[in-house]
Order: structure tokens, then sequence, then C-alpha cells
């Protein structure tokens, strides 16, 4: 058979419809327009498998996060107090969910058998349930990177949950009561709800392991703005200085007065009060005593407390209203003086913040009682005011020292207390 190669090129050469075009060409436009849909089809497939296998990966890698993740580590923080981390996640998943009421507040689910897994779940609206997984993904497994602070009781981490929520995940250390003691101490706490105390939103609990879930402060707390602050003048204005005394004031009168089932904070300190961004306080580690059970309810003298600690309180730790009150002057006192509960003098000698604030009243030396790092500092009818309140909340006679709500009034800047001064 033999190929006419002259009438091939007479027919390519012909004029087509297709504006007119030659055959060859409009032919060749076709080839190159088929193989461009065969590479983009090609590109899109590529990238929907690529998506979906780091979708499955992503899975996979969560589930192993929350059957394999464990840490034990110790840390030292700035300041000399140990710090210890002891995570332990159990294979089990464990049920978390909240149950918010129309008032706000949050309210306990059913509990049933000691040994089943325990949650909080919402009266009204959805139920929003929490899985120690989900706390896990939220925290990144617990990462170091997301640890922003530990203490006696345990671990905390910063979290965000699937709705974009901030929260502060509190792994408790291993607890040595029952697990109905923790349930029902967790409970009660979850019907406080004061704008000076940090709000606790749930908790979950099974065989020894507990968690606690808190809202997210993240101004960081007073003890760091007071004494880790770096530049010659610090933001905590006087105002804001006073503010801070009289929330905290607000949130110690509403734990001892104010509610059905009185609470003991206990571990009153600057470094438990938290800061937001507008420099409201707000008091962390409400009655996380008491969810460990009994023998670290009393008894257990909580780390960094020296020099906030009551005369009466020094040999048997058992905590009382009178205690948080002279835990309370004492923080008045760092607050105004910028000054640790442990001062240094010029002889390298640790004294209490209380006995040297007393000397230098004695002596009359309010020039030095000043934070330095304050720009405009107050009256000196308003520093013996605040002074005056704070050596009564420290009276070595228990019974002198004031209740919370008398303290409020005295806080009131109507309050004449020291008119005549």
């Amino acid at each position: 058979m033999t190929i006419n190669v002259s009438s091939i090129k007479h027919n390519l050469s012909k004029p087509t419809s297709i504006f007119g075009l030659k055959l060859w060409i409009a032919l060749v436009i076709i080839i190159a327009l088929i193989l461009f849909l065969v590479i983009i089809f090609t590109l899109i497939f590529i990238s929907w498998r690529y998506k979906r296998n780091e979708k499955k990966k992503s899975s996979y890698n969560h589930n192993n996060v929350y059957r394999n993740c464990s840490m034990d580590q110790r840390l030292s923080s700035q300041n000399g107090r140990d710090r210890e981390l002891s995570i332990d996640i159990p294979e089990k998943e464990v049920v978390y969910s909240d149950r918010m009421l129309s008032n706000g507040k949050i309210k306990d689910g059913v509990v049933n058998d000691v040994n089943d897994v325990e949650c909080v779940a919402s009266d009204s609206g959805p139920i929003s349930p929490y899985t120690l997984k989900d706390i896990e993904v939220a925290t990144n497994g617990f990462a170091y990177g997301n640890m922003i602070g530990s203490g006696d009781f345990g671990v905390v981490f910063r979290g965000v949950l699937m709705d974009n929520t901030q929260v502060a995940v509190k792994k408790l250390f291993r607890d040595r009561s029952r697990k109905t003691t923790f349930v029902k101490e967790a409970e009660e706490l979850l019907l406080i709800s004061h704008k000076n105390l940090v709000k606790l939103l749930g908790y979950c609990a099974e065989e020894t392991y507990r968690i606690l879930v808190y809202e997210y402060v993240g101004n960081g707390s007073l003890d760091q703005w007071l004494h880790g602050c770096i530049n010659e003048a610090s933001p905590l204005a006087w105002n804001v200085r006073m503010n801070i005394i009289i929330g905290v004031a607000k949130g110690l009168a509403y734990l001892h007065e104010d509610i059905l089932s009185p609470h003991i904070h206990g571990n009153l300190k600057s470094s438990n009060i938290l800061l937001d961004r507008e420099w409201n306080p707000k008091i962390s580690n409400v009655g996380t005593r008491r969810l460990l059970g009994p023998e670290w309810k009393n008894s257990t003298l909580p780390t960094g407390m020296l020099g906030y600690i009551a005369p009466e309180c020094d040999h048997t730790f058992v905590p009382d209203e009178k205690s948080d009150v002279y835990s309370f002057g004492v923080l008045i006192m760092e607050i105004v003086t910028g000054k640790s509960s442990m001062v240094s003098t010029f002889s390298e000698v640790e004294e209490l913040l209380v006995d040297w604030v007393k000397f230098m009243v004695a002596q009359e030396n309010y020039d030095v009682i000043f934070d330095s790092k304050l720009l405009e500092r107050p009256t000196m009818k308003e520093l013996k005011r605040i002074l005056l309140i704070s050596l009564r909340c420290v009276d070595f006679e228990v019974e002198k020292r004031p209740k919370m709500r008398e303290i409020m009034h005295m806080l009131e800047p109507r309050n004449l207390l020291l008119a005549d001064v």
C-alpha cells in the first residue's frame, strides 16, 4: 500500500470551518487542549489524595499521642521554688462536659459508681462533651511548650478547645483521696462564680487521674508584674494597685461570707492572683486543697507561702478566715511596697515584710515604703490609710483582725478612717 504524501499534505492544508484555520493547525490546537485538560485533572486528583492522606495521618497521630503520651520532669522556678511535673495519661477515654445554668453558673451532673467516668453536663442548651482526648489535642498532648505553671498540687497547661475557647488545663498530681471526695468538692466549686475568682469550667476524674479546666487569664500573675518587671516604671500605677486590692478583697469576702458552703483559700499569695488585660484581679487555686482530701486540706504548708502565714499557723497549718485575712494584709503590703513577703535587709538577712513595714511605720519613714517604680505616688493620707488597713489585717491577736466584708468598707474612698491624720 502506497501512502500518497502529497495528498495528505493537500488535505491537511485545506481550510476548515474553525475560523478558516488549516486542518493541521486545528488538530494541533485540539490535541494541546486535550493534554492541558488531562494535566489539570491529574493535578486536582493528586491534591485531593494528598489532603485525604494528611487527614488520616493527623487522626492517626492524635490517637497515638492520646495512648502513648507520658511525661515526668522536674522544674525549678527563678525564685527557687521547686516545681514537679508528673503527667500520666490513662488509656481509657474520660468523658468531660460542662453544664451551664440559665444564670451563667455551672452545675454538676449525675455521679454513678465511683469507678465510672465522672462528667459534668449541661442543663440548658446542647451538651458539649469534652473527652480526655479533646483536652490532649487542645494542649498538644500536654506539650512542654504549653506549660504555663506548676505548684504543690499540679501542672497547668494552656489549651485551645475545638471552638477556639482558650482554657487553662490543670493536671493534678496523683490523688490520695477517694474519687467521691474529689467529685463532691469539684461540683461545689462549679457553683462558685465571681468576677474576681478564676472560674472553674469543668472537671474529669478516672481512677487516680484528676483534670480541672479553668477559664484562661492571659496577662500573667501579680507576682510577675510586681517582681519580674524590668522597666524602671511599673505599669501597675497606684490606681491600678488599689483596684487590685479591692478586687481581691471582694473575691475573698465572697468566698468567706456569700456562698452556702464558705471556702477558705489557705494559699493566698501574689503568684495566685492572676490579672486580665484590663488589670482586673482573679484569685486562682480556690478550693484546690479541698479537692485533694483531708491530708492536703489541713497540715500541708503550700510552697511559696513563707511570709504570708499567720503566726498561729506556723506549727500546724490549719487555715481559717482569719489566716486568709492575715495573708491579705501581707498582700496589701506587697502591692504598696513592691517588695516580696520576705525582705532582704542591708545586712543580707531576710526578715518578714510585715516586720519591715511595722518598723518603717513606727519610724514614720514613709518615703522608703513606696514602690520605687511608682511614677505617681498617692497622698500621705491615702498611703497611711492603706497601711493601717494592712496592719489591722496582720494583727497578732486573731480576734482583732477584721472580716473581709469590713475590710471592703474600709477600702471605700469615702471611708473617713484616717480623717484626723
